[in-house]
């Protein structure tokens, strides 16, 4: 099924202040890394980012129409420092499937700096999204989540507003707190990660 994702979320157009204040905190300003980020929506943070950072390197996972349109809002000046991974809305399809294009390409070996998750928000698609950037993020690294109590009901994915959701998700998983389960059960665990920021930011200290 094509074209079920809602074009309006609750979400401010300025993007996750929480994420670049906290990346002011740990890098220079003229510091070079590479920071990917899943589910851009108007692309709020990874501008914000680019502009505080004028050496970073923004990699971008979405939707194709989402970074089709985010791209007409990028300034000329700094168009060359993003790429772009996107992917259909076909239920199956993720940006999971570039990320495993990655893995292969780079054999392996880490490439990311900074990982912030704020895609799907769910285990079907973010549990193994965890998985798979845990193999591109350098040691030292940031894996950064968003929405830590977030749930599909009550969200602009709400079956009710999204009648798609429906036909993905059980009603126990509509009304699970999805990532605080995916922080839980793969991340807190995981002696190779420190929580710096309490239920959202962890820094993986080996490899």
């Amino acid at each position: 099924m094509e074209n079920w994702y809602p074009e309006k979320l609750m979400v401010g157009n300025e993007g996750t202040p929480a994420t670049y204040e906290f990346m002011q905190t740990v890098y220079q300003k003229s510091q070079l890394f590479r920071y990917a980020e899943f589910g851009i929506y108007k692309g709020g943070t990874a501008l914000n980012i680019a502009k505080l950072f004028p050496n970073s390197e923004l990699h971008l996972f979405d939707f194709e129409n989402t970074l089709n349109n985010f791209k007409e809002d990028i300034p000329a000046t700094i168009n060359n420092r993003f790429m772009f991974y996107g992917n259909s809305q076909k239920f199956n399809d993720s940006y999971n499937w570039a990320l495993m294009k990655l893995i292969h390409i780079n054999q392996n070996k880490p490439v990311f700096d900074y990982c912030f998750l704020d895609g799907a928000h769910t285990v079907a698609i973010d549990a193994l999204n965890f998985l798979l950037v845990d193999k591109l993020l350098n040691v030292g690294g940031y894996v950064d989540f968003d929405d830590y109590s977030w749930t599909l009901r009550g969200s602009s994915l709400d079956p009710i507003k999204t009648p798609a959701v429906d036909l993905q998700y059980t009603d126990e998983q509509i009304d699970t707190p999805q990532v605080k389960m995916i922080i839980d059960t793969l991340v807190t665990p995981d002696k190779r990660y420190i929580e710096v920021v309490p239920n959202k930011i962890y820094q993986k200290i080996a490899p």
